[in-house]
């Protein structure tokens, strides 16, 4: 049964979705649904789940040119023959730039000319090569953070805030490393739950998160779940508010390895039409990938021993009409969906309308198998759209006119919409000056206040950014 909210006099306590905005200048952009209740951001919209690959992606990764335990060539030796097609190498403060590297010491090999070629091109492998992540590195003078595509070093004395914003400058990524160790959320199981839930601890990650859009996500799960066991609780924590301004962060899970025996736990898989460097950044900065854990110490308990593939996605389906998400696999057991860091439903399918009381601005998925869990990426839900408001002005004791007046501005500023044209801003802003200017006469000043707030909201649901 299809159901409706009850208004947007009564609902407008939250703000409850994301656009997704890039340093790209894109956004996500959905078409407003007739008898929508809720406007649903799927970052998996542009994925043809027919004809992409999916590609297994590691973006933490050591040799001996920091503190890892092999060398270069062993390192990418080993991911390669256990199947990954993507590959950072990332040592502290060291800015890695090809494999086939001739200007290190005999001690520190890399790969020949001739295997990087082989590698390239999948060798022994069907064809199908590993890419490398040019100018990776963990810039460790702060926190830990890993930045891509930037050829850049920080220096001692840097702060975490530095090193994301000169990564952004050279026009770079980046992605926060295993933050338990920084928020204290490492050191036990129920302590680092109340720290990953302190305002005063995952506001400073807000706070980067929403300045710096080159900072595109956080690793939820770090090297076989040592030091992240309540990174999930902290990602869950930070979502609640970033989402709110419209701004995602995506989750990643990374082996982080030291010695060859620790690759292969943790890993992303990158949903791409090709595996190039251009697919994999759009991947890593719009969210179409699922991280994919064989340890999850919280989630699948501590002496858990992963048997067997670990779950795949084949499809995820977003009914924007009856208010659904959709997500079919194989190699699972059940289905959790998360809202506000709680387990909230289990299913194929979650309904948004049975969980109006529970459900903010977000929701995401993590698939449970005998082989471990995979995370979806956060799905965004909104309440404000134009059908609830016209519903809301309706319900109203105005003047004919007016109420005429008003509706026909709205539909209107719809119909731009839907026929990609720009205008609808302006409609939409005309339309929330006439509800301000009746306040004090035919609308109380907070009902005023609620409904040009919703029209704030719908605009940014719609409305790129730079």
């Amino acid at each position: 049964m299809f159901k409706r909210n009850k208004g947007i006099i009564i609902a407008l306590s939250s703000v409850m979705i994301i656009t997704a905005t890039f340093s790209t200048g894109t956004s996500f952009a959905m078409s407003p649904k007739r008898n929508a209740d809720y406007f649903i951001l799927n970052p998996y919209e542009s994925v043809d789940w027919n004809t992409y690959g999916q590609y297994k992606a590691g973006f933490h990764a050591h040799t001996t040119e920091s503190d890892g335990c092999n060398t270069p060539k062993e390192m990418i030796e080993d991911h390669y023959a256990k199947g990954f097609d993507v590959l950072a190498i990332t040592d502290h403060n060291f800015t890695n730039t090809t494999w086939d590297r001739t200007d290190r010491p005999e001690d520190k090999p890399y790969l020949t000319p001739e295997r990087l070629a082989e590698i390239n091109t999948g060798i022994g492998r069907s064809n199908r090569g590993m890419l490398a992540v040019k100018y990776s590195n963990e810039q460790s003078a702060a926190n830990h953070i890993n930045t891509f595509f930037a050829d850049y070093n920080n220096k001692p004395g840097d702060t975490l805030e530095e090193i994301i914003a000169r990564t952004e400058e050279l026009g770079g990524i980046s992605h926060l490393n295993h933050p338990g160790p920084y928020t204290g959320g490492s050191s036990d199981i129920v302590k680092g739950e109340a720290l990953s839930k302190d305002p005063a601890i995952y506001r400073k990650y807000v706070d980067l998160f929403n300045k710096y859009k080159s900072l595109v996500g956080m690793e939820i799960v770090n090297e076989k779940d040592v030091d992240s066991l309540s990174d999930r609780i902290l990602w869950d924590s930070i979502l609640s508010e970033t989402m709110a301004v419209r701004n995602p962060v995506w989750g990643f899970s990374n082996d982080d390895s030291h010695y060859i025996e620790a690759t292969g736990f943790s890993y992303n898989m990158m949903l791409m039409p090709t595996n190039n460097v251009d697919n994999l950044r759009n991947a890593m900065e719009k969210g179409t990938f699922y991280s994919v854990g064989k340890i999850a110490k919280r989630e699948l308990g501590p002496d858990f021993k992963a048997e067997g593939p670990t779950p795949i996605i084949s499809n995820i389906a977003v009914n924007q009409e009856e208010n659904s998400i959709t997500i079919s696999g194989s190699h699972y057991n059940t289905i959790q969906w998360i809202a506000n860091g709680k387990v909230i439903a289990t299913g194929n399918t979650i309904d948004l309308n049975d969980f109006e009381d529970k459900v903010d601005s977000y929701v995401r998925a993590q698939l449970i198998g005998n082989g471990g869990i995979s995370f979806t990426q956060p799905f965004g839900v909104n309440k404000y759209t134009i059908d609830n408001l016209e519903k809301s002005i309706k319900e109203m004791q105005l003047n004919k006119s007016i109420k005429k007046r008003l509706i026909s501005k709205l539909n209107n500023a719809e119909k731009s919409m839907r026929k990609g044209k720009d205008n609808y801003v302006d409609l939409l802003s005309g339309f929330a000056n006439d509800v301000k200017a009746l306040a004090g006469s035919h609308l109380t000043e907070e009902e005023a206040d609620k409904i040009t707030k919703a029209v704030d909201e719908i605009i940014l649901n719609f409305k790129p950014e730079n």
